[in-house]
């Protein structure tokens, strides 16, 4: 878990974050935003980013989102990503806001879904996914540039031609290094602005370095503090050959390069993807297959998902109760960083579904999450996780005896617990329905045996048990989890099936003596709420045996999980017989380090020829970016998370195939990757 950033102390929030109308107005006008909105021409959708270096408040968001709101076409979607190094916590924005913002019911979206005050990517959304916010918190010892590095697709400098994105407008409140400028211009078009609200002399002079013409006056606004910029394109054979003189290079390499290991470009395609239908083929209609559709559709893409059953939900996500699960660590391990970020997205993902349980709680409840240590190690593990949220209690909750029992709504033999207020559990099989119910999604039943490129084409060749090549798609995810290694181009994956069996009992609430459960519990095993019918606990996990009958000793398993848990837990639920429970056996789709499988799908004889000399040293530099199958995408390997990891996965896939600013770091995406696999094979000369 990474250092907490430092909130800002109330004394200094009037001088430090409140921002007014004037400098909005000054940033929206000086970049022609409104021109340019009304402008846009969006027959399918059309993005348009805007990126800021100090996000303070908001304010200038939430300005430049409601202009949005009224000027940009329906169909259109604005990306504002946002740095902030001292970020404020709730309360001190719901102050900063409630003293002036443009438009109320954004601010208290803002306000509502503000992320937690760790460093990292956080991506909320309003207006119907309109408006989607980056919000980029980076802690003290992270530079502005080094944060802004965090966006590409590589650090390695053999990358700088392989661009994810552009940046349209620039809103600047900082004076700027160089070695930030450099970041700006890598990010910059032919078409990109810029307002800096600090202009000096030295950020003029490095501006200009980067091919922006300035002026210090502008047709829309008279303040001649500030510096209105144009970027300018190089002239193409002229600028090349210029970049390659040692004179050049060397003015324009960073002042204070820190002493660094490159990010290998395997991590990256040689080339982005680009689809002329933008129509994709999702295979596998599970909840990675069903939050992949949805996100693509919500960019406008026409859907194809296949499911080989007769439902969606089908296999591993067809249990009638799923947690949100929250496995925080205090290492600042990619698993740990990822779980952060994906329940934060979770949390906020599911807020429409929650909301719609008045009656009879037809998707699930949010009825919070209360984690029990299993030991003394966990126990410890647990009070430094809630130091390091001591100031959020709205996510975080470190609970007594007398408060777990409060909240569990019944006795608990338990001293010590991590209660998540924001999560809660979900009917899988409802949910995977809901995501799907879009006119741009159409459902099949066909059981996808292969898969075949046609590059004269560009297009995927889908084959089925009836019919070769039955289907075509120049985009598909394969959504299909362990079935992923029936197909050639992925049959390298080192994926493992696990079974798991969940127990059923009935819903005895009704009995007098009996007390319901108020919240998820987790501890060795976990059990949810009981919803109108019945209530599920479990899970076992069992290594050697991939059957999916229902089995009686694993019923036991999950009893004893709940006894250990908490003792005495499951008398206090009346647990009924192992004979009188009912219950459901699937596979999860796991990895070798627990990470899930998100990205483009590689192919393994490029990576063995282009990447040979890492068997020899692990270490050298091998400056050729991946080959990936065009087209070709995984979600998969969520293992006993899905509900968790699913929604920020599929906005990963969406982004990436749209070409869209990351809903993560790099560093994270590198360790989603696909690839990675081979990578670490081949260093430790497996293959």
């Amino acid at each position: 878990m990474s250092k907490p950033l430092t909130e800002i102390p109330a004394a200094q929030l009037s001088e430090r974050h409140q921002l007014n109308i004037q400098a909005a107005n000054n940033l929206l006008g000086g970049n022609h935003l409104l021109e340019r909105w009304q402008a846009l021409d969006t027959p399918i959708n059309t993005d348009f980013v805007i990126a800021e270096t100090q996000f303070g408040a908001g304010h200038h968001f939430l300005a430049a989102a409601a202009l949005w709101l009224q000027s940009a076409p329906l169909a259109a979607r604005l990306h504002f990503i946002a740095f902030e190094a001292a970020p404020l916590c709730r309360a001190d924005l719901k102050k900063s806001l409630d003293q002036a913002t443009p438009d109320k019911e954004l601010a208290a979206q803002l306000i509502e879904h503000y992320p937690v005050l760790s460093p990292g990517f956080h991506r909320l959304f309003f207006a119907n996914q309109r408006i989607c916010l980056s919000l980029i918190f980076i802690d003290a010892n992270t530079t502005l540039d080094q944060g802004l590095a965090l966006l590409k697709s590589s650090s390695h400098p053999g990358a700088r031609h392989i661009k994810p994105f552009r940046v349209d407008a620039w809103f600047l409140s900082n004076t700027l290094p160089e070695a930030v400028c450099e970041q700006i211009r890598y990010f910059s078009a032919a078409t990109t602005t810029l307002v800096n609200l600090k202009a000096d002399e030295t950020t003029q002079n490095h501006l200009q370095d980067i091919r922006f013409t300035l002026n210090t006056t502008n047709d829309q606004l008279d303040t001649p503090s500030l510096l209105y910029g144009q970027w300018q394109a190089p002239e193409t054979n002229t600028q090349r050959a210029l970049e390659k003189l040692p004179s050049y290079q060397h003015k324009h390499k960073h002042k204070h390069k820190r002493k660094s290991h490159h990010q290998s470009l395997w991590s990256i395609c040689s080339a982005a993807h680009h689809s002329s239908s933008r129509h994709a083929s999702v295979i596998g209609g599970g909840i990675a297959g069903c939050t992949t559709a949805a996100a693509l559709a919500q960019r406008g893409w026409r859907v194809t998902l296949y499911e080989q059953h007769n439902s969606l939900a089908n296999e591993g996500s067809g249990n009638p109760q799923g947690i949100v699960y929250p496995k925080l660590s205090p290492q600042a391990s990619p698993l740990s960083r990822f779980n952060l970020s994906a329940i934060q997205f979770a949390s906020r993902y599911y807020q429409p579904y929650w909301r719609t349980v008045a009656e009879q709680m037809p998707f699930g409840q949010q009825c919070g999450v209360l984690v029990l240590p299993e030991n003394e190690k966990e126990t410890t593990v647990f009070k430094t996780i809630a130091n390091h949220f001591k100031q959020q209690k709205d996510f975080i909750q470190l609970l007594d005896k007398k408060m777990i029992e409060k909240t569990a709504g019944l006795a608990i033999n338990a001293t010590i617990g991590l209660y998540y207020p924001q999560l809660g559990w979900l009917n899988p099989p409802h949910i995977c329905r809901a995501l799907t119910d879009n006119p741009l999604i159409a459902i099949k039943q066909a059981t996808i045996t292969a898969l075949s490129y046609d590059s004269t084409s560009s297009n995927w060749l889908l084959s089925n048990n009836e019919s070769e090549y039955f289907a075509t798609a120049d985009t598909v995810v394969l959504a299909t989890s362990t079935a992923t290694g029936q197909f050639s181009q992925t049959r390298h994956l080192p994926l493992k099936a696990i079974r798991g069996q969940i127990s059923i009992a009935p819903n005895r609430n009704y009995l007098a003596n009996t007390q319901p459960l108020k919240t998820v519990l987790c501890g060795a095993g976990y059990i949810a709420p009981a919803d109108s019918t019945q209530q599920t606990f479990g899970a076992s996990y069992n290594l050697n045996h991939n059957g999916l009958e229902i089995r009686h000793e694993d019923h036991q398993h999950n009893i004893e999980l709940l006894e250990k848990s908490a003792a005495g837990l499951p008398m206090t639920l009346q647990i009924p017989r192992v004979d009188e429970l009912g219950g459901r056996a699937a596979l999860r789709c796991t990895t070798l380090d627990y990470l899930p499988i998100i990205g483009p799908a590689p192919k393994i004889d490029a990576f063995l020829d282009d990447y040979a000399d890492l068997r020899r040293d692990a270490s050298i530099d091998i400056p050729t970016p991946g080959q990936y199958w065009p087209g070709l995408f995984i979600h998969c390997g969520l293992g006993s998370r899905g509900l968790s990891y699913a929604p920020l996965g599929a906005e990963l896939l969406a982004s990436h195939i749209n070409r869209e600013p990351p809903p993560l770091e790099r560093e994270l995406l590198t360790a989603l990757n696909p690839a990675r696999f081979i990578i670490r094979d081949m260093k430790r000369r497996k293959i």
